[in-house]
């Protein structure tokens, strides 16, 4: 079978094949959610084993449903392969599907492959992850980690498992391309009071989390919101624990919205049962507890073309990986805008899902903690009508009222979404970024901005817009720039 992929596709593929060719032997591929990339590993399996019909390829995750979902896709595009899991008779085939814990587990009765795809590679410093990939490596395997999101709430660095980080084009270009959807966000003009919760392993307290969000007041307004801004919708909600999510369950039902409870105990009979009955839409609204997060394909779980429609956001997390996985799962292409409802004040935190980011294999610095009101992204919301914008303007973009210029904490209100100006961020980013004339302004700017390679940014910005390609000379200068701005 040979595979239709997009241009933007295939130039990531080309991005990898140099990489390897260039002797590496370890790579992170990053791609935004839904970009593809398990379309990706399909083509480079098939490819190699179209040049060697005994060239062994495995293709590992972490989680069983993801194992499920995984396979269906490889019997889809004709790849024979076994798998690797519990339960599972031993197969001799040289495509494997698996998953992390069992591979660890027989580590010893078995012989590596010659390439090793590791699944939401982020999760990589994990002890079972580090001592697959450190086997596979150890052998001459050629690893290919795959993230959308490769960055870790401990700030932990993946550079001494991957050599090089190879990124695919952003999020906010496939939206711009329609390979994704466009979204209409809403966020609440208060972020709900965390003040009890305790922080473990680098994000919220499960327990102190779900006795901050699980209450009547915040999930009878999630109801309300979801009956007025995307009534008849497929929408999935994301809660901070099992008794959490069958509680909103239960409150959608009561109002007489179809839902349906999904956890990790969920079987895959029950998940496939629910799965159609939300396409058919006997079901509109899929409340989960961690389950419908990395790879949760709906398509893929029917066997047809159907999307999430809306994303309901009540479980706040400091992860700015954990929450782009959950709106992700409604940017899937469709052709009106995906709704997202953030109860979680999710988006105040960590921003608009299509904006620009930083990556890198070296970790987050460690440094002074932040005041728990301090915000964690350079935004600023109107307090008149609650859009969120880039700092910058003296009025508000979306309602024209004047604006603070200093970003404040947000002020208690009467609990009422309100949406976001997504087309006035965007025009304000474009603005500012056109108003910063000079090598200075651009370093500057990408400061501002919070960019982990502000002075990088500028160099490749200033030479593009002068039609050539960024020299040492414009990276040195920039980087003379920004020690100078930090002085």
């Amino acid at each position: 079978m040979s595979f239709q992929l997009y241009e933007d596709q295939q130039e990531f593929i080309s991005k990898l094949r140099e990489s390897l060719k260039g002797g590496v032997k370890s790579v992170l591929g990053v791609a935004s959610p839904a970009f593809g990339k398990t379309v990706i590993a399909a083509h480079i399996t098939q490819q190699a084993r179209n040049r060697d019909p005994n060239a062994s390829v495995w293709f590992l995750v972490h989680r069983k449903n993801l194992l499920r979902q995984t396979s269906k896709s490889f019997w889809q595009a004709k790849i024979e392969h076994g798998l690797i899991t519990s339960g599972k008779m031993r197969s001799t085939l040289p495509i494997q599907v698996g998953t992390i814990g069992t591979v660890h587990s027989r580590m010893e009765s078995l012989q590596p492959p010659k390439i090793l795809f590791i699944d939401e590679a982020h999760l990589s410093k994990g002890n079972m992850f580090q001592a697959v990939i450190s086997w596979a490596r150890q052998s001459g395997a050629i690893v290919i980690g795959l993230t959308g999101t490769p960055v870790r709430l401990d700030g932990k660095s993946l550079g001494d498992l991957y050599e090089v980080i190879i990124e695919a084009k952003s999020t906010k270009w496939l939206i711009e391309q329609g390979r994704l959807s466009e979204y209409v966000a809403y966020t609440t003009p208060v972020n709900p009071d965390l003040s009890s919760v305790k922080t473990m392993a680098g994000d919220y307290n499960i327990g102190d989390l779900a006795a901050a969000m699980d209450k009547p007041t915040i999930v009878g307004d999630a109801v309300a919101h979801y009956q007025r801004l995307a009534s008849g919708k497929r929408a999935v909600v994301y809660c901070c624990n099992v008794a959490h999510s069958k509680h909103t369950a239960e409150a959608f039902n009561a109002s007489g919205i179809p839902a349906a409870h999904v956890d990790a105990s969920t079987t895959e009979a029950e998940l496939k049962e629910i799965c159609e009955a939300l396409a058919d839409r006997r079901v509109l609204v899929l409340v989960n507890c961690e389950l419908v997060i990395e790879g949760f394909d709906l398509s893929a779980q029917v066997g047809r073309d159907v999307t999430l429609e809306c994303c309901i956001l009540l479980r706040p997390t400091q992860s700015v990986a954990r929450y782009l996985q959950m709106v992700f799962r409604a940017l899937r292409r469709k052709t009106e805008p995906a709704i997202i409802l953030d109860h979680a004040g999710c988006i105040i935190k960590h921003g608009l899902p299509c904006e620009q980011r930083e990556w890198s294999l070296l970790g987050k610095p460690k440094g002074k903690r932040k005041a728990s009101d301090e915000p964690d992204v350079n935004i600023q919301q109107c307090k008149h009508c609650y859009a969120v914008f880039i700092p910058g303007p003296d009025t508000c973009p979306h309602c024209g009222k004047p604006i603070e210029k200093k970003v404040r904490k947000i002020q208690q209100s009467d609990g009422e979404l309100e949406q976001i100006d997504i087309a006035a961020v965007r025009k304000e980013q474009r603005k500012e970024q056109g108003s910063a004339r000079t090598l200075q302004d651009l370093v500057a700017l990408g400061m501002r901005r919070g960019m982990a390679k502000a002075s990088q940014w500028a160099a490749i910005t200033a030479a593009a817009r002068a039609g050539r390609k960024p020299t040492a000379a414009d990276f040195n200068e920039a980087r003379r720039i920004q020690q100078e701005l930090t002085r």
